[in-house]
């Protein structure tokens, strides 16, 4: 399998090769674009969140020990408490999320498990549709193009650990090949299951705009026609 820089300069380069046709034909502005690349950069490393010892994995945790307690105190603003008890208490919820909760992810994941299969990016890009359209508001449109550009990333990962299994003159295949690119997990059909019932359920809660899938396609076509 591929590392993490790997991944990393792969998905950059990817993205970023596919956002400069479609902000020259004005599907994407700077701003836009610039999400896009961040989306697609983010996309890229997902799949090894299962990794127990993945940079992904420790990055996206110590996020959440910081973050999350920080927004309980904001919660508890209103509540008058004592300086010294609110320091007690984002101490207490950081190191329970950094250590608890970092355990017992590792613990009910495996890798190139779920989370490496092409079920899983789909759940991602929904999500990122859905906190694109209902939280920062943006329109349906771009909803799609930037969950697009998440699973981008996401596909591209899984397809160059594919190539990796792979020796460069293509005479031995590694026993890794076809694990990392795959629509269902053998060792977990009930949670591959749960997935697909996710992508029924988010698919109803937000329905994707097909137009700009259309449009991605004839300026890729104009392109390559040049």
């Amino acid at each position: 399998m591929a590392n993490f820089e790997q991944h990393v300069n792969v998905a950059v380069i990817a993205t970023g090769v596919l956002i400069v046709p479609l902000n020259a034909s004005g599907l994407l502005n700077v701003e836009h674009s610039f999400i896009a690349l961040c989306l697609g950069l983010i996309g890229g490393v997902l799949p090894d969140l299962d990794s127990d010892n993945s940079k992904p994995i420790q990055i996206a945790f110590k996020i959440i020990s910081i973050f999350v307690p920080l927004l309980l105190l904001i919660s508890l603003a209103n509540k008058h408490f004592p300086i010294l008890h609110m320091i007690a208490i984002w101490l207490a919820s950081s190191l329970l999320l950094r250590f608890t909760l970092l355990k017992f992810f590792v613990t009910i994941t495996k890798h190139r498990g779920i989370f490496h299969s092409i079920p899983m990016g789909i759940v991602f890009a929904q999500i990122t549709a859905i906190i694109s359209f209902y939280i920062f508001h943006f329109d349906k449109v771009l909803s799609t193009v930037l969950a697009f550009f998440l699973f981008f990333g996401f596909i591209i990962h899984l397809l160059l650990d594919e190539l990796v299994s792979l020796n460069a003159l293509g005479i031995k295949v590694k026993k890794s090949f076809g694990t990392a690119c795959k629509l269902y997990t053998k060792d977990n059909l009930f949670g591959t299951f749960i997935l697909y019932v996710l992508i029924i359920g988010l698919y109803f809660l937000f329905p994707f705009d097909k137009s700009p899938f259309m449009q991605i396609l004839t300026i890729l076509e104009n392109v390559r026609c040049i």
